[in-house]
């Protein structure tokens, strides 16, 4: 685990190039869960990290998702009190996306909801443990918190769903 003492120096460009090294560094030889990392980029700025990752070396049991991405987002808004993130798992041949939000929308749910949503529409949206801890703590957090989510989503009427007490909830 990567702890930064100075947390309040911390920008955005400082923090999207430190999980981009981390990703890379498990990018290394043909069974590494991750096989490609790049920055998301908007008018040239970095505005994200994503990854391509092999979904069942990743999660360690078999999965029937294809192709799999793990995007990453943060902000520091200087009007908040707390950190802003996306940490998304992404399935293009499904149209399947979840992750967690925290940020200032649904604050009904929050800071911070877990969210899924598949075929374009949000299917599901449940207040999620909100985590005041280092961008790079709550990133590794996050990531770890998938294996689980992902080994318990079921479908029912054809919509996929995560039970709640596995999300966690404030």
């Amino acid at each position: 685990m990567i702890f930064l003492a100075n947390r309040t120096n911390l920008d955005k460009r400082t923090l999207l190039t430190r999980i981009h090294t981390q990703l890379q560094s498990q990018a290394a030889g043909d069974d590494a869960p991750i096989k490609q990392v790049r920055y998301h980029t908007s008018s040239g700025n970095k505005v994200g990290v994503r990854a391509l990752l092999d979904a069942q070396a990743f999660l360690g049991f078999t999965y029937p998702g294809g192709e799999v991405e793990l995007h990453a987002s943060f902000d520091f808004p200087p009007n908040r009190d707390y950190d802003f993130y996306e940490i998304q798992w992404v399935e293009p041949d499904r149209k399947l996306m979840l992750g967690w939000h925290q940020d200032d929308t649904h604050m009904d749910l929050g800071n911070c909801h877990f969210q899924i949503d598949y075929q374009s529409e949000t299917v599901q949206r449940t207040s999620a443990d909100f985590l005041d801890a280092h961008p790079l703590n709550v990133f590794e957090r996050r990531l770890d918190q998938f294996i689980p989510i992902l080994d318990v989503i079921t479908w029912e009427d054809e919509l996929p769903t995560v039970p709640n007490h596995a999300i966690g909830g404030d």
